[in-house]
């Protein structure tokens, strides 16, 4: 589809609103006419072509052959067999800063994953793209082959997601400032292919690894570094990694982790440590579960503690591992995001607040669904913890914050051990679950809380 800028008046915009929905017509069938129509287009009309899901692949070649320089493109489609020679036209096409999306659904995408990997499909090779700013591509995991010469010279953003790379090991040549020097965001996702990745950029200031199957090495030199965010990459193996980042500020580590083998230098300035999936009842041998009390006590202070805790639904044949957390930094901001499958999160969340005594606030994110999850028995093992609100006091607190209040016993419960049933003089603001009451997102903020004796629902 095209979109036309700026406010031309009068019966133009008529016309090319008019146009539009005719090449958009066209390009998701037949592609007699659609060049001569996208060449008539005067440049100032024709900022942007979109091939809305799910567009005829063969449509794009003859729109980007006759059409101007283009501002956008836009595809999204099904198993594209052409798609070599359209993405070298787009690369010559788009404009200073000109944008490109690319979404190919594949049959083995569709059936999951695995039958994806397994899928046999064609090579998409990635072009230069002197000109663009921003390039997305989602493949449906086909190959995709890396420029191996050529200069990014005004991309800004890029992200490659469910690609299978076939020479990963120029990956990080191709990205680093001698072939990308203004990249600034760089997102890598459920991509195989790279064992080894090595980045040294000097304008880079967001960097998101996700599901990189088979890394064993990563290195970042990258000194405007702001955010990094690691998931699921080094696949249980102990990691092996160097970041260099001096102004890094937020940290997402949901990996392996062992301070012997991962280096961050000179990281100074970090705010936030994100960190997800600890198991708060489980088995001792779980895999991660060392690394994560070593990452939480890697960094000694940093403004917010981020942690998502996740409980077992059947707690009959798991132990409370929290006892294991005996440190964590110097922080502000506990904000804990728990998906509790109806247990008491008292336990597990004094037990967090006795290790950080100067925190100041304290956000609680309940991520249930109560049509799902429902709520435990009495003699359930999440409520046996002894002594679990006696070595925390609320004084220290200036603001607490729960969202998707269930009213539940064990919430109300938590929040009469919290409190303590007396007055006190912090904020606070409680969000309540959409099904508690009758009217939806319920949301109460409260100066000061003398009695949590209320009813549940």
């Amino acid at each position: 589809m095209l979109l036309p800028v700026g406010n031309h008046g009068g019966d133009g915009d008529c016309g090319t609103v008019q146009l539009a929905a005719e090449i958009e017509e066209l390009s998701l069938g037949s592609t007699g006419g659609l060049g001569d129509r996208l060449s008539a287009l005067p440049d100032a009309q024709l900022p942007e072509i979109r091939f809305p899901f799910p567009s005829d692949p063969a449509a794009v070649g003859p729109a980007l052959a006759a059409g101007p320089a283009l501002r956008l493109l836009h595809v999204a489609c099904r198993d594209d067999t052409g798609a070599n020679a359209w993405l070298r036209t787009a690369a010559s096409r788009l404009i200073a800063g000109g944008e490109l999306y690319f979404y190919n659904r594949t049959p083995g995408e569709e059936k999951g994953q695995a039958e994806a990997l397994s899928w046999q499909c064609r090579t998409f090779e990635l072009p230069c793209f002197e000109t663009a700013a921003k390039v997305w591509l989602r493949l449906g995991f086909v190959d995709l082959g890396l420029p191996p010469t050529g200069v990014f010279f005004r991309l800004t953003e890029l992200r490659l997601e469910h690609v299978n790379l076939e020479c990963g090991f120029q990956l990080g040549d191709m990205v680093s400032s001698p072939r990308c020097p203004a990249l600034r965001e760089l997102c890598i996702a459920r991509a195989r292919g790279v064992a080894s990745l090595c980045i040294i950029s000097q304008t880079l200031e967001r960097l998101e690894l996700d599901i990189l199957h088979g890394l064993e090495e990563l290195t970042v030199v990258a000194p405007m570094l702001r955010a990094l965010n690691v998931h699921a990459c080094f696949a249980w193996r102990k990691p092996v990694a160097a970041i260099y980042a001096s102004r890094l500020e937020v940290l997402w580590w949901s990996d392996a982790f062992d301070p012997s083998f991962v280096l961050f230098s000179d990281v100074q300035n970090l705010q936030q440590l994100t960190t997800f999936d600890i198991h708060v009842y489980g088995r001792f041998d779980y895999a991660l579960l060392q690394d994560y009390v070593m990452l939480l006590q890697h960094f000694p202070t940093v403004s917010c503690l981020d942690l998502k805790l996740n409980y077992q639904r059947d707690l009959s044949q798991y132990e409370y591992l929290m006892g294991i957390i005996t440190k964590l930094p110097n922080i502000k901001i506990l904000s804990l995001w728990l998906h509790t499958k109806g247990h008491a999160i008292g336990p597990s969340v004094f037990h967090l607040l006795s290790k950080c005594p100067g925190v100041r606030e304290l956000k609680l994110t309940l991520l249930d669904n109560l049509e799902v999850d429902t709520p435990c028995t009495s003699v359930c093992a999440c409520g046996q913890q002894q002594n679990w609100s006696t070595s925390y006091t609320l004084d220290v607190l200036d603001e607490v914050e729960i969202r998707n209040f269930r009213g539940l016993k064990h919430d109300f419960a938590f929040v009469d051990m919290l409190f303590g049933h007396k007055l006190i003089s912090c904020g606070v603001k409680i969000c309540f679950y959409k099904g508690m009451f009758s009217t939806a997102n319920v949301q109460v903020s409260l100066t000061y809380v003398t009695n949590w004796s209320m009813p549940c629902r």
